[in-house]
Formats: C-alpha cells, structure tokens, sequence
C-alpha cells in the first residue's frame, strides 16, 4: 500500500497500542508518525473494542495512561461492537460457512477467530480501508473484505529517522580534537 497518501481511516488492533506503550526505536517512531500524519490530515484512527480489551488485560498504570492520552486525540474513535458490527461479524461466518469451514483455515481458537473478525467488522463499519495489526488473522481477515493491512513494522519512519548517523572520530592522531 502506499503510505504517501493516507487513508481518510485506519484501524489498529492490540498489538499496535502495545507497540505503542513498550517500543522504543523505530516502532516507536512510525506509530507516532502515522498518528502525527493522521492528525494533520484530520483523519481518524478506530481503537475496535475488543483490540482495547485485549490490550488492557496485560496494561499496567503506564499503558492506562498510554491509552487516555490517545482518547484525548480528536484523531483517535473507539469503535464499538454495536449492531452494525455484529451483522458485519455475521457476514464473515456465513461466508466462512459458505466455503464450508467457518475458520477458514484457521488453526487459531475458534474464540480467537471471533476476536479477530469482530475487530475486523468494527473497522469496516467506521469505512476504514487500512489496519495497522502485526495479528496474521486480523490481517487474513481484512483481506478477505478488501480491506489493506500492514505491520507495525511497514509502516513509514518519518524523513529524519531514515537517515543514517555519520561516525564522527573523537580524536585524531591520538589526541582529544579541540572545538
């Protein structure tokens, strides 16, 4: 996908708002480089309840923290697994019964699975056209309803952090090198 042009909406699952609170690095900087690029074009980020859920499981007090400051974003919605969410879920196993294996092909938990379709629906319902997910199943599932994923990891660091830092000597000729 290419990230020069953001989509209008973007979904993130669990493993994103881990990223988020316990990277630091190049993870790091491309989260809060897409969320800098999603607030300037005034676009909106969609936390799936169920992503929120399982990220709270292991939050400590930081990543509570993490969490709220993100609410505050005007860029950053928590989606809801309301009705439109639920007919959209249902959609994904009646497909899935329809190719006459409702984990299409799935070893995961089937409670797992559920999981995954539910943040997947959420997305949808919000229109978003992208999920930032390192989750394989989030992923499958996006694609099978035409919705673009990438990792963490794909996402674009901004200009200043692709540049490569030059190895400047301390000294010369053995000696410390005045300024």
């Amino acid at each position: 996908m290419n990230m020069d042009v953001l989509p209008r909406v973007i979904g993130v699952d669990a493993n994103f708002l881990v990223s988020n609170r316990d990277s630091d690095g190049e993870r790091k900087e491309r989260i809060e480089y897409l969320l800098s690029r999603v607030d300037k074009s005034k676009g909106k980020i969609i936390i799936p309840t169920p992503a929120m859920a399982e990220y709270l499981v292991r939050a400590d007090k930081a990543g509570v923290e993490i969490l709220n400051a993100l609410q505050k974003r005007a860029s950053v919605v928590v989606g809801s697994f309301d009705v439109a969410a639920a007919y959209e879920a249902a959609l994904f196993d009646a497909a899935a019964l329809g190719r006459k294996d409702k984990r299409d092909g799935s070893e995961e938990p089937w409670q797992r699975i559920k999981i995954d379709r539910q943040i997947v629906a959420i997305a949808k319902v919000h229109a978003a056209k992208l999920i930032i997910s390192d989750d394989g199943g989030v992923r499958d599932a996006a694609a099978r309803v035409g919705i673009a994923a990438l990792s963490v990891d794909e996402l674009p660091l901004p200009d200043h952090s692709r540049q490569r830092k030059l190895p400047i000597a301390e000294q010369v000729d053995g000696s410390a090198k005045s300024t």
